[in-house]
């Protein structure tokens, strides 16, 4: 999250949720009674100032926490964002080779060099600093088509590198048999992301003209009933062809939202406090979008706080094929 929405906003997910379900309200995500295909999306706050400490002080026991999370998500694709280029690889090479529990193949790419990436290996002093975003699937190397991955750079990017240059990752990869377009992105909050998401709303939109089932998670920064997401949404006043996983959990409906509609633009917030304590108010800014024409059933929950390990919640999302 970026400063100007860290005064309205707070948020991340917590370490009882990952170990297993906490019933926080009506909407507690238990595994066994939700639909697949699953998905996780996770701003990992690796590098800025504001995050927090290394989880254990161990690279490897971070790892092992958010490997915690997956697993008992039994999640199909799980997406990132502000994750060091060690913190991948370090989730990478322990998931392409572990015996005891599903592999993952996973794709990166960089979106700056951030210094406080350093933390990840503080005894090297070369150590790779960059940045970025990534997208692992379930599945043997090589589950994702590396010959679909495509980096979309965001409008108004900065080539120095020296601020984060905001792009969204793609590329295909099957998921409980089926082939989709994953794209994770992460977007500047204001009038700059509201141009930024309607580029991320074209390109999707093109995709699943082309017959993919596409599924799109990020930080957003922005919330749910803003304009900046109406060519997204495909429901009250959006135009776009998505669904959101946790736009019909009533216990969160606001702005408007009426009990007697399915779904409404909103959700459980994913940036509040304790988990950012510079934020006043609570507010979703994580999403996992679904095109509209292939899933149904969505279901959304963010996990609670574990402010050792972002200052984001972990957003969990699961939906069942249309077709």
């Amino acid at each position: 999250m970026r400063a100007t929405l860290r005064a309205l906003l707070s948020t991340l997910f917590a370490l009882p949720l990952l170990l297993g379900p906490v019933p926080a309200h009506a909407d507690t995500a238990d595994p066994a009674g939700w639909p697949r295909p699953r998905f996780l999306s996770y701003n990992v706050c690796g590098a800025a100032s504001h995050c927090p400490p290394i989880y254990g002080k161990s690279p490897a026991a971070w790892r092992d926490m958010v490997v915690r999370a997956m697993d008992y998500w039994d999640a199909d694709l799980v997406m990132l964002q502000e994750v060091c280029y060690l913190q991948w690889t370090t989730l990478r090479n322990h998931l392409q080779s572990r015996t005891n529990g599903p592999k993952y193949d996973s794709i990166w790419a960089a979106t700056r060099t951030a210094p406080g990436c350093g933390r990840w290996d503080p005894d090297n002093p070369d150590a790779d600093l960059r940045f970025g975003l990534v997208i692992f699937a379930k599945g043997a190397a090589q589950t994702i088509n590396n010959g679909s991955r495509v980096v979309y750079p965001l409008p108004e990017t900065d080539p120095s590198g020296t601020i984060e240059n905001r792009i969204m990752l793609c590329a295909r990869a099957p998921i409980t048999g089926r082939l989709v377009r994953a794209c994770n992105t992460h977007i500047a909050p204001g009038a700059l992301g509201s141009r930024q998401i309607a580029h991320v709303a074209t390109l999707t939109r093109e995709f699943a003209a082309m017959g993919d089932p596409v599924v799109l998670a990020g930080d957003f920064n922005v919330l749910p009933h803003e304009a900046a997401l109406d060519p997204l949404y495909n429901h009250s006043g959006g135009r776009g062809v998505f669904q959101e996983v946790d736009e019909n959990d009533k216990s969160f409906f606001v702005n408007g939202c009426a009990p007697s509609q399915d779904r409404c633009r909103s959700g459980e917030a994913t940036a509040k406090k304790p988990c950012s304590p510079n934020v006043t108010h609570p507010g979703k800014i994580d999403y996992i979008f679904l095109s509209y024409y292939w899933f149904t059933t969505v279901r959304g929950d963010a996990a609670a706080c574990a402010g050792d390990l972002s200052d984001h919640h972990l957003l969990r999302g699961a939906a069942a094929w249309e077709h």
